[in-house]
């Protein structure tokens, strides 16, 4: 685990999908653990879950906050920017011939 009083790399800092400032309790969707944001880690280029041999990686990506999906949390406090056209934001065209 990195303790957030440690300095992280310029990639770890500007990731996109690095855990909030302020831990909040997260559910990973790869392995089912339930753990506070501030035991994500950063490991391989990406903020991964702390669970040993899990895949689960990036902070609402595969690991979201507690209540995110069944109406208890503060979904609105994580909703991903998209524009006019129901699109993420940042996406490009490339994509629609996956």
């Amino acid at each position: 685990m990195i303790a957030r009083d440690t300095p992280l790399s310029r990639e770890a800092a500007e990731d996109p999908f690095s855990p909030p400032e302020e831990p909040v309790q997260v559910q990973c969707l790869h392995c089912g653990l339930e753990y506070s944001s501030s035991e994500i880690v950063w490991r391989d280029g990406f903020w991964r879950c702390p669970t040993p041999g899990c895949g689960g990686a990036g902070f609402t990506f595969d690991i979201f906050p507690v209540g995110t999906f069944d109406g208890e949390g503060d979904e609105d406090e994580f909703e991903l920017e998209v524009d006019d056209e129901d699109e993420l934001v940042g996406g490009s065209d490339d994509d629609e011939d996956l």
